[in-house]
């Protein structure tokens, strides 16, 4: 049996280019998630508060140091795939595999959309 550091270690998402492209593509097509980030960059640039659970970086959104996931059905089942489908591990059930997408990212009601896609 593998152990915890061994199966988390081979779900851990790189988060290359590539898949940070397609998360500032989603966000284009999210005005909930468009609204936000400009809220965030307003504030920013007018030296006032931020809110401290949330982030704005090199056009990506973060949650309590997660990053948050646009409105996109493409982008959270390649999320959970990778966290859910493991060929290494097997299939988690719904707990372990919101745990485990819960560790890097942020999306609205995202538990229940998981317990739906598990």
């Amino acid at each position: 049996m593998l152990s915890s550091t061994h199966v988390n270690a081979a779900l851990t998402r790189t988060m290359n280019d590539a898949f940070l492209d397609k998360i500032r593509m989603a966000g284009k097509e999210d005005e909930k998630w468009q609204d936000r980030g400009r809220e965030l960059v307003r504030l920013r640039e007018s030296r006032k508060k931020i809110p401290d659970e949330w982030i704005e970086k090199d056009g990506l959104l973060y949650y309590k140091n997660r990053l948050y996931i646009p409105k996109d059905e493409a982008l959270q089942t390649e999320i959970a795939q990778g966290c859910h489908d493991s060929l290494v591990a097997g299939h988690f059930g719904q707990e372990k595999t919101i745990e485990i997408v819960t560790r890097d990212f942020y999306w609205k009601k995202l538990a229940d959309w998981i317990r739906d896609y598990v």
